[in-house]
Protein backbone atom coordinates (compact mmCIF):
# COMPACT_ATOMS: atom_id res chain seq x y z
CA UNK A 1 0.00 0.00 0.00
CA UNK A 2 1.22 3.57 -0.96
CA UNK A 3 2.04 6.47 1.46
CA UNK A 4 -0.33 9.04 -0.31
CA UNK A 5 1.56 12.69 -1.17
CA UNK A 6 -0.70 15.64 -1.51
CA UNK A 7 0.63 18.47 -3.37
CA UNK A 8 -0.74 21.70 -4.71
CA UNK A 9 0.07 22.47 -8.40
CA UNK A 10 0.14 25.65 -10.82
CA UNK A 11 0.91 25.35 -14.20
CA UNK A 12 1.55 28.64 -16.07
CA UNK A 13 2.78 29.89 -19.35
CA UNK A 14 0.96 31.06 -22.46
CA UNK A 15 -2.69 31.48 -22.43
CA UNK A 16 -3.68 29.62 -25.75
CA UNK A 17 -1.35 26.71 -24.29
CA UNK A 18 -3.17 26.64 -20.68
CA UNK A 19 -6.27 26.48 -22.25
CA UNK A 20 -5.48 23.62 -24.26
CA UNK A 21 -4.17 21.62 -21.83
CA UNK A 22 -7.16 22.46 -19.74
CA UNK A 23 -9.38 21.40 -22.41
CA UNK A 24 -7.58 18.31 -22.39
CA UNK A 25 -7.99 17.50 -18.37
CA UNK A 26 -11.22 18.56 -18.69
CA UNK A 27 -12.23 15.80 -21.36
CA UNK A 28 -10.08 13.15 -19.93
CA UNK A 29 -12.61 13.79 -16.56
CA UNK A 30 -15.58 12.89 -18.68
CA UNK A 31 -14.17 10.27 -21.07
CA UNK A 32 -12.33 8.13 -19.65
CA UNK A 33 -12.77 5.33 -16.27
CA UNK A 34 -10.50 7.63 -13.98
CA UNK A 35 -10.59 10.05 -16.34
CA UNK A 36 -8.32 12.39 -13.60
CA UNK A 37 -5.00 9.82 -13.44
CA UNK A 38 -2.14 11.38 -14.91
CA UNK A 39 -1.03 8.68 -17.24
CA UNK A 40 -3.95 9.57 -19.17
CA UNK A 41 -2.44 13.05 -20.09
CA UNK A 42 1.13 11.60 -20.69
CA UNK A 43 -1.21 8.45 -23.53
CA UNK A 44 -3.05 11.74 -24.99
CA UNK A 45 -0.09 13.86 -25.63
CA UNK A 46 2.49 11.52 -26.35
CA UNK A 47 0.32 8.06 -28.06
CA UNK A 48 2.50 6.06 -25.06
CA UNK A 49 3.56 6.24 -21.88
CA UNK A 50 7.55 6.33 -21.45
CA UNK A 51 8.65 3.27 -19.04
CA UNK A 52 10.69 5.67 -16.68
CA UNK A 53 7.77 8.12 -16.52
CA UNK A 54 6.06 7.18 -13.18
CA UNK A 55 2.78 8.48 -13.16
CA UNK A 56 0.86 6.89 -10.55
CA UNK A 57 -1.30 10.42 -9.10
CA UNK A 58 -5.01 11.68 -9.42
CA UNK A 59 -5.55 15.94 -9.81
CA UNK A 60 -8.91 17.13 -7.94
CA UNK A 61 -10.55 20.48 -7.68
CA UNK A 62 -9.34 21.48 -11.19
CA UNK A 63 -9.35 25.38 -11.70
CA UNK A 64 -8.55 27.77 -14.74
CA UNK A 65 -7.23 30.71 -13.52
CA UNK A 66 -5.97 33.74 -14.98
CA UNK A 67 -2.51 32.81 -15.75
CA UNK A 68 -2.61 28.99 -14.54
CA UNK A 69 -4.20 25.94 -14.27
CA UNK A 70 -4.41 24.92 -10.46
CA UNK A 71 -4.91 21.53 -9.07
CA UNK A 72 -4.30 19.27 -6.27
CA UNK A 73 -3.14 15.92 -6.73
CA UNK A 74 -2.61 12.61 -5.05
CA UNK A 75 0.04 10.26 -5.49
CA UNK A 76 1.77 7.71 -4.17
CA UNK A 77 5.20 8.48 -2.26
CA UNK A 78 5.85 11.76 -4.25
CA UNK A 79 4.42 15.25 -5.65
CA UNK A 80 4.53 13.46 -9.74
CA UNK A 81 7.30 16.24 -10.91
CA UNK A 82 8.82 14.46 -13.42
CA UNK A 83 5.70 13.51 -14.98
CA UNK A 84 4.32 17.01 -14.84
CA UNK A 85 7.42 18.30 -16.34
CA UNK A 86 7.06 15.69 -19.18
CA UNK A 87 3.52 16.62 -20.14
CA UNK A 88 4.85 20.49 -20.06
CA UNK A 89 7.56 19.57 -22.83
CA UNK A 90 5.02 19.03 -24.77
CA UNK A 91 3.90 22.81 -25.20
CA UNK A 92 6.51 25.85 -26.08
CA UNK A 93 5.99 27.89 -22.62
CA UNK A 94 4.02 25.73 -19.78
CA UNK A 95 5.95 25.16 -16.58
CA UNK A 96 4.91 23.39 -13.77
CA UNK A 97 5.75 24.42 -10.18
CA UNK A 98 4.66 22.42 -6.92
CA UNK A 99 4.42 22.12 -3.16
CA UNK A 100 4.04 18.24 -2.30
CA UNK A 101 4.20 16.66 1.30
CA UNK A 102 4.59 12.90 2.04
CA UNK A 103 5.23 13.00 5.82
CA UNK A 104 5.42 8.95 6.13
CA UNK A 105 8.58 8.87 3.82
CA UNK A 106 9.43 12.30 4.77
CA UNK A 107 9.17 13.69 1.33
CA UNK A 108 9.05 17.70 1.12
CA UNK A 109 9.71 18.90 -2.10
CA UNK A 110 8.56 22.12 -4.06
CA UNK A 111 9.31 24.23 -6.83
CA UNK A 112 8.00 27.80 -6.06
CA UNK A 113 7.52 31.00 -8.01
CA UNK A 114 8.63 34.06 -6.18
CA UNK A 115 7.48 36.15 -9.24
CA UNK A 116 3.92 34.96 -8.54
CA UNK A 117 4.68 34.26 -4.73
CA UNK A 118 3.71 30.78 -4.93
CA UNK A 119 4.77 27.90 -2.72
CA UNK A 120 7.03 30.31 -0.32
CA UNK A 121 6.74 28.26 2.78
CA UNK A 122 10.26 26.58 3.12
CA UNK A 123 9.54 24.70 6.59
CA UNK A 124 6.80 22.73 8.25
CA UNK A 125 6.11 21.88 12.25
CA UNK A 126 4.02 18.94 12.72
CA UNK A 127 3.50 18.38 16.53
CA UNK A 128 1.60 17.21 19.04
CA UNK A 129 2.54 18.54 22.15
CA UNK A 130 2.44 16.36 25.45
CA UNK A 131 -0.93 17.89 26.31
CA UNK A 132 -1.95 16.20 23.03
CA UNK A 133 -2.80 19.65 20.96
CA UNK A 134 -2.22 19.02 17.33
CA UNK A 135 -0.33 21.79 15.53
CA UNK A 136 0.82 22.09 12.35
CA UNK A 137 2.41 25.30 10.67
CA UNK A 138 4.09 26.61 7.45
CA UNK A 139 7.41 28.53 7.69
CA UNK A 140 9.01 30.87 4.56
CA UNK A 141 12.37 30.96 7.12
CA UNK A 142 14.32 29.04 9.67
CA UNK A 143 13.75 31.48 12.56
CA UNK A 144 10.28 31.89 11.63
CA UNK A 145 9.91 28.52 12.59
CA UNK A 146 12.56 28.12 15.58
CA UNK A 147 10.82 31.08 16.77
CA UNK A 148 7.15 29.05 16.88
CA UNK A 149 8.51 26.23 18.10
CA UNK A 150 10.02 28.25 21.37
CA UNK A 151 6.39 30.04 21.97
CA UNK A 152 4.71 26.66 22.03
CA UNK A 153 7.48 24.71 24.19
CA UNK A 154 9.14 27.34 26.20
CA UNK A 155 12.30 26.15 24.91
CA UNK A 156 15.23 28.02 23.88
CA UNK A 157 15.24 26.67 19.74
CA UNK A 158 18.68 27.58 17.84
CA UNK A 159 19.27 25.03 15.93
CA UNK A 160 17.14 21.70 14.29
CA UNK A 161 19.45 19.70 17.04
CA UNK A 162 17.39 21.55 19.56
CA UNK A 163 14.07 20.49 17.96
CA UNK A 164 14.91 16.71 17.94
CA UNK A 165 16.19 17.05 21.86
CA UNK A 166 12.98 18.66 22.65
CA UNK A 167 11.00 15.86 20.29
CA UNK A 168 12.63 13.01 22.68
CA UNK A 169 11.74 15.22 25.94
CA UNK A 170 7.99 15.91 24.81
CA UNK A 171 8.18 11.76 23.97
CA UNK A 172 9.26 11.24 27.66
CA UNK A 173 6.59 13.51 29.07
CA UNK A 174 3.58 11.49 26.95
CA UNK A 175 4.64 8.61 24.05
CA UNK A 176 1.90 10.54 21.68
CA UNK A 177 4.00 13.52 21.91
CA UNK A 178 6.49 14.69 19.08
CA UNK A 179 7.93 17.96 17.12
CA UNK A 180 8.70 17.43 13.85
CA UNK A 181 10.72 20.08 11.69
CA UNK A 182 10.53 19.30 7.93
CA UNK A 183 12.28 21.65 4.97
CA UNK A 184 11.07 21.74 1.61
CA UNK A 185 13.77 20.91 -0.87
CA UNK A 186 13.68 22.96 -4.07
CA UNK A 187 13.63 20.58 -7.45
Amino acid sequence: MANYCDSTYRITGDASELDALFALMQKLEKEKENGNWVGHIVDALNGSRPEYLYVRGWWDELEREEDCIKFRLESAWEPLHEAWDFICTKFKTLKAYFIGEEPGCEVFLKRDNPEKGWFPDNYYVDACTPDEEYIHEYFTNIDEAFRFIERISATNIITAENVEALNLTWGEENENAYIYLHEFKEV
